[in-house]
């Protein structure tokens, strides 16, 4: 049995030298799981399997792919899609910075972890919620059911930090049109509000009333932050109702 999966593999990594192949056997290899061999494939000569290799390590948040994704940034290979893989698997938007990527790997590894434990803690407040969390690295886009047959799209943002340096969960909702006629009524609502505040956000141009709520990072749990969206999602949503009368955002 086991040389059978040996000889799948295989066949499925040489399957990725062929457009042909690539996409079904890169599919194939990522439900497998197949870490050790994607890292292998990260040191072939053909470009076109490295990206798979890389785009399929992203995909399975491969923490051991993480310090051979920045050699290859290093050297220059498939700059944008090494960059989109490493803030994937470690929730760290350093973009193509190779310098930054280094003293990150060469800090405390326990900062790492949280970074990913910290995504792991949206998807399963999106699991609770009966949404799915969309998205990887510093935000998550979130479709939270609120009732009646609506649903409200909530993002969820990590990576911040407030005026001290403390981590922070963000959780961000739109709710419609800000007119100015309105910007009063809604710093009156704010006070009444158990969580969360109005904001106003230009968003295509145009401004928007949002709500917005933070929490600390170190004190996120799957049951608080689902707790969090769920009231975001329903606060946001009645404030669309009053301002749009649709079911928008």
């Amino acid at each position: 049995m086991a040389q059978s999966h040996e000889a799948e593999i295989s066949r499925l990594v040489e399957e990725l030298h062929e457009p042909e192949t690539r996409r079904r056997a890169r599919r194939k290899l990522v439900a497998l799981k197949a870490v050790a061999p994607l890292l292998e494939c990260l040191q072939s000569d053909n470009e076109s399997v490295v990206w798979a290799a890389v785009e399929s390590l992203g995909q399975l948040r491969a923490q051991e792919a993480v310090r051979p994704l920045v050699e290859l940034l290093a050297r220059g290979v498939l700059v944008l899609d090494v960059s989109e893989a490493l803030a994937r698997i470690t929730g760290q938007n350093l973009g193509a910075d190779v310098q930054r990527w280094k003293a990150w790997l060469a800090g405390p590894s326990e900062a790492r972890a949280r970074g990913v434990e910290l995504q792991q803690c949206v998807r399963q407040a999106a699991q609770h919620l009966g949404a799915e969390a969309l998205g990887s690295g510093d935000r998550f886009d979130l479709t939270v059911p609120v009732g009646e047959g609506r649903r409200q799209r909530v993002q969820v943002y990590l990576g911040r930090h407030d005026p001290q340096g403390e981590e922070l969960v963000v959780i961000y909702s739109r709710c419609g049109p800000a007119q100015p006629r309105l910007y009063e009524s809604a710093l009156r609502k704010n006070m009444r509000l158990a969580a969360g505040a109005f904001a106003i956000r230009d968003i295509d141009g145009q401004p928007q009333f949002v709500m917005v709520d933070t929490m600390i990072a170190a004190t996120a749990t799957p049951t608080a932050l689902a707790r969090k969206i769920e009231q975001m999602a329903a606060q946001s949503d009645a404030a669309e109702q009053a301002l749009v009368k649709e079911d928008r955002y």
